[in-house]
């Protein structure tokens, strides 16, 4: 008697008559079973893996990298632990989220090196996350974002050509292309940079509904933002600024008033409900000339390292320094290395942050 298949149900074993085994077609609406795949190789073998552990490819740093172009690969030494290190950093610094993420840069003390890092993390954020970075002039007065970053096209736009034609892109019809007009790429770091005016005659300031409104479309267009703020924080636009971050980077130098000043506005942000903004915090203590004093130093590693969540020092650059347009490929090798910690140190407390926001959508 032959054997009757059941149609509602998936696919079962039987013998055709040669001795083995054949497979019998599910019914047409019946769901596949991953059980009724055949064994063997499948089309996902043939993809190359996402990520390849840091440590296996070989070392391109030092005598290392050297010896394994020289060898034409032949020779493969593995990588030393710095070269490992600034891999893992890399990969960290690529971390996705689930929505735009806003950097503040604080600092109220003047020529502590807030638009230094304002353009070097957004350049490490633009190198390795792949563009969709905009670093930001929030100056209350004249900002020097539009002096330290290249700007080969003579763009003379600024945050203030944007506020006027802003009601363009709230549309829902609007193009990232457009925005092009006002804000200068920066080719070789992969982001831009939104400046503010250099009008002498401008006496107007960014209140908080107008840095609200930017503030919006910049999260249409940009995955990452990165703000640059004044040295007053009363004003409202420094306020608002603080208000909209995900997490706030607190920049000094080493020295004394730097670094009381830093903390200062750690003491500001606690005391008007902005605690979690204080805590998170990530450090970046800059040198700004080519000695540092030891015993500041370690003071100051020790105070920011009780109050904030993480400390980056940033070596002295020669091409920081002399206070042009700061190129990322300009910077010496340990000098990017520093800001791509720096920039990896950033993400992974953004990370955290982002993880929160998800857990508590899904609860």
């Amino acid at each position: 008697m032959s054997e009757k298949l059941d149609p509602s149900t998936t696919a079962r074993h039987r013998d055709n008559g040669t001795g083995r085994r054949h497979v019998a077609a599910p019914a047409p609406d019946a769901p596949v079973s991953s059980a009724l795949l055949p064994d063997g190789p499948r089309p996902e073998d043939l993809l190359v893996p996402n990520r390849s552990p840091v440590t296996t490819e070989p070392a391109s740093w030092g005598w290392r990298g050297r010896l394994n172009r020289g060898s034409g690969g032949l020779i493969r030494p593995r990588a030393a632990a710095a070269e490992i290190a600034m891999r893992e950093a890399i990969a960290r610094i690529q971390r996705g989220f689930s929505r735009p993420m806003t950097v503040v840069v604080i600092q109220p003390k003047g020529g502590a090196g807030k638009t230094p890092t304002t353009i070097c993390l957004s350049a490490a954020f633009g190198s390795y996350r792949g563009g969709y970075v905009v670093g930001w002039d929030d100056n209350e007065t004249r900002g020097t974002l539009a002096v330290r970053v290249s700007n080969p096209d003579d763009q003379r736009a600024t945050v203030w050509d944007l506020l006027h034609d802003l009601s363009a892109f709230e549309r829902f019809d609007a193009r990232v292309g457009d925005l092009s007009y006002y804000v200068r790429a920066q080719p070789d770091a992969h982001f831009d940079a939104l400046v503010s005016d250099d009008n002498p005659a401008n006496m107007a300031q960014i209140g908080d509904d107008e840095f609200q409104r930017l503030h919006q479309v910049m999260q249409r267009f940009y995955r990452m933002i990165v703000v640059d703020t004044g040295n007053n924080v009363r004003s409202p636009n420094w306020q608002a600024a603080v208000n909209a971050a995900d997490l706030v980077v607190v920049v000094s130098t080493y020295q004394r008033d730097a670094g009381y000043s830093a903390s200062w506005v750690l003491d500001h942000l606690a005391q008007t409900g902005r605690e979690h903004l204080a805590r998170n915090a990530v450090t970046l203590l800059t040198a700004a000339g080519p000695t540092t004093d030891r015993t500041v130093r370690d003071q100051l590693l020790a105070h920011f390292g009780a109050r904030t969540r993480g400390i980056v020092e940033i070596p002295y650059d020669p091409h920081l320094a002399e206070g042009g347009p700061i190129q990322w490929t300009g910077l010496a090798q340990p000098t990017r290395n520093a800001w791509t910690l720096a920039g990896a140190t950033v993400v992974d407390a953004l990370a955290e942050q982002d993880d929160r926001h998800l857990a508590a959508r899904r609860a």
